[in-house]
This record gives structure tokens, C-alpha cells and sequence, in this order.
């Protein structure tokens, strides 16, 4: 029985130590088919023979118990076979599957290629059969038409259509892929182009463009908020405690009017920016201190009694007249009153004292 199994097993090895290793070293393609198809048979073949390798010498192991030189050659070929086994399974893993998965579309069309050549000579063998047994059939129907009726023979020649006739017709080209669409009449009427040469769009139905402004005009629907309002409830209605700012830091204008909260607030912002990144921002320019003015003149509290005087000359150039006809001014000064009161020439008189303390008092 040892001597046996030791044969087998030394037989096993040189079998897969030649079938591994090539005779001659020169890679070479094959004479028909693919390299790489050949290469994944002779990898699983290869593992095949080395995973039965290796339950002999599990089976061989386990039954030897008693000799310890033999146990141990068979744990180095244990050790040899499984490492075989490894190097194996990393090339189908590692090497051929990649492989395979990148020729996979080429593999499937050379087949399916080989398939429908096979099937085109199955199917022109079938249709040369059929054809001899069609001329035999017509030959036997020729001989009976003449007794049979014309309506007779039209279904006989319908019957006699073979399955295979039928799969030959489904492979034909479709006919109807070479007919040029048709079209009405009423388009066909239409002119390609109008007779003038100008290109006119087609009509279609109008169509809005898309806007994106849906959010900021429902935001300019909604009330603004007043921030006077705001102000007020923070310092008279509010009980939460709150900074107080130096006394005498919000006055500005002269002393005409105080900062407000969002003034006093654009201030800290300006310094915390300035401080944070270590700049100072530009200042006002004459522009903006000019508009900013513009807004706040005429405004409440303003002292605007110095501009007094200055459209008396314009106005008065506007009504004068021609020489030698008084103007509208001098025609009401001379208008009297019915009655109590003072009379036109009193009210000039009020008017001009009234304007030369006004220009004393700016001089």
C-alpha cells in the first residue's frame, strides 16, 4: 500500500512539474482561437491537478502515522502544492479576469459573428431541401390543377410555405426603410421660402421668459420697517438693559439732530473691521458727503433762513415786464383794499422792511 501511493505520488508530480513547465520556451499565438482563452484552460486545468495533489496528501498524511521520514516529505509537499495552489489563483484573479473583462465585447462579437455564419449555412441547407421538395410538390399539384378550381390551387400554393421559408423572409431587408416618408397635402402646398427673400419666424405660442426676481418683489411688497419705530421700542418700551453711548457722541450736525441706532451701529461695525485686519477704510468723498447733505437739508430742526433771499432776484426778473408797464409786483402794491386793512402800498412797504432786516442779519 506505501509503496503504492508513493508511486502514484511520485508519477503525480513529474506529470504536473512536465505538463507546467513548457518544452520550448517560445510564446508563440495559437493557430486558431484566442491566447488568452487557452491561458485560462491551462490555469484551471493546472489548479485542478494540484487541488487533487493536495487531498492525496491529506489522505496520505492522515494515514500515515507511524513513519516519520514519510510524513515529513509530505508536509514539504504539502507546503509546495498549497503555495502552487496560491500562485495559481493570483493569476486567474489578478491576470486573466482583467484581461478577460477588457476583450469581453471583442470575444462576444467574434461570436456572435461565428454564430450567424453557422446559421446562415443551417438555413441555406434547409432552403436547398425545401426548394426539391417545393419543385416535387408543384410537379404533383401541376397534375391536379387541372382538376381542381383556381381558387383551389391559390390556397394550396399559400399552404405550401415552410417554416423555413418563413425564418429566410425574416432576415430579408425591410423595404419599407427605402420609401421616403409621405406627406400631407396641405404641407406639401406650403412654400419652403416666401417669394421675397425675408426670413420670418414661425409662429408659436408666446411664451414668458423665467424670472427669477419672484422673491424680491414679494420682499418689496411687504411693509418696510421703520427704524424710528424700532428705536423707540428698544429704549422707551424695552426693560432689557442696554449700552448707553457717551454723552455728547451722538450729536452730529451741529448739535441739530443725534446719531441713529443703525448710524451708531455702521460706526462699531467700520471700527471692528479696522481693528480686525489692522486698515483703515477710505472716508466719505465729496460726493457722498454732498448727497448726504442734499437729504438732510430742508429736514426737521434745519436753520435754512440764510437761503432766504436768494430766489428774490429770479423771481423778480421773471415778472418784470417791458419798460414803461409795471410789473405784477408794482401792480399789486398799488391795489387797494375795500375796506379795513392795509392797502398795496403798505404791504410793499412790510415786504421790504421785512427783507432789509433778513439781509442785515446775514451781512
Amino acid at each position: 500500500m506505501d509503496t503504492s501511493l508513493l508511486s502514484l505520488l511520485s508519477t503525480l508530480q513529474s506529470s504536473l512539474e512536465s505538463a507546467i513547465l513548457p518544452e520550448n520556451f517560445d510564446i508563440s499565438p495559437p493557430s486558431n482561437g484566442i491566447s488568452l482563452l487557452d491561458l485560462k484552460n491551462e490555469l484551471f486545468l493546472s489548479y485542478l491537478q494540484n487541488l487533487v495533489f493536495l487531498i492525496l496528501i491529506k489522505l496520505r498524511h492522515s494515514s500515515s502515522s507511524s513513519q516519520d521520514g514519510l510524513r515529513k516529505n509530505l508536509s514539504i509537499l504539502n507546503d509546495e502544492v498549497t503555495k502552487k495552489l496560491a500562485e495559481l489563483r493570483l493569476y486567474i484573479e489578478k491576470g486573466v479576469k482583467p484581461l478577460e473583462a477588457k476583450l469581453k465585447y471583442q470575444i462576444d462579437k467574434v461570436v456572435k459573428v461565428a454564430e450567424d455564419a453557422a446559421r446562415a449555412e443551417s438555413s441555406i441547407g434547409k432552403g436547398t431541401t425545401n426548394e426539391r421538395k417545393k419543385k416535387t410538390k408543384r410537379a404533383d399539384e401541376s397534375e391536379d390543377s387541372e382538376r381542381s378550381s383556381a381558387s383551389e390551387s391559390e390556397e394550396d400554393d399559400d399552404a405550401s410555405v415552410s417554416e423555413a421559408e418563413i425564418d429566410e423572409l425574416s432576415y430579408r431587408p425591410n423595404p419599407s426603410a427605402f420609401v421616403r416618408p409621405k406627406y400631407d397635402a396641405e404641407e406639401a402646398k406650403k412654400p419652403d421660402a416666401p417669394p421675397d427673400g425675408i426670413y420670418r419666424p414661425p409662429r408659436i405660442t408666446a411664451m414668458a421668459m423665467p424670472t427669477t426676481r419672484g422673491k424680491e418683489e414679494k420682499a418689496e411688497r411687504r411693509p418696510h420697517k421703520s427704524a424710528t419705530l424700532d428705536e423707540f421700542i428698544a429704549e422707551e418700551l424695552s426693560t432689557a438693559p442696554t449700552a448707553q453711548p457717551s454723552i455728547g457722541s451722538t450729536i452730529v450736525s451741529g448739535g441739530r439732530r443725534l446719531k441713529t441706532q443703525r448710524e451708531r451701529d455702521e460706526d462699531a461695525e467700520r471700527i471692528r473691521y479696522e481693528e480686525t485686519h489692522l486698515t483703515r477704510l477710505p472716508k466719505e468723498s465729496k460726493k457722498q458727503r454732498a448727497k448726504k447733505m442734499g437729504r438732510d437739508r430742508g429736514g426737521f430742526g434745519g436753520e435754512e433762513f440764510r437761503n432766504l433771499e436768494a430766489g428774490l432776484d429770479r423771481i423778480g426778473s421773471l415778472v418784470k415786464r417791458k419798460e414803461g408797464s409795471g410789473g405784477k409786483i408794482d401792480r399789486s402794491r398799488k391795489r387797494t383794499f375795500d375796506g379795513a386793512g392795509l392797502g398795496g402800498e403798505d404791504i410793499g412797504r412790510a415786504f421790504e422792511k421785512k427783507k432789509r432786516s433778513v439781509m442785515r442779519r446775514f451781512r
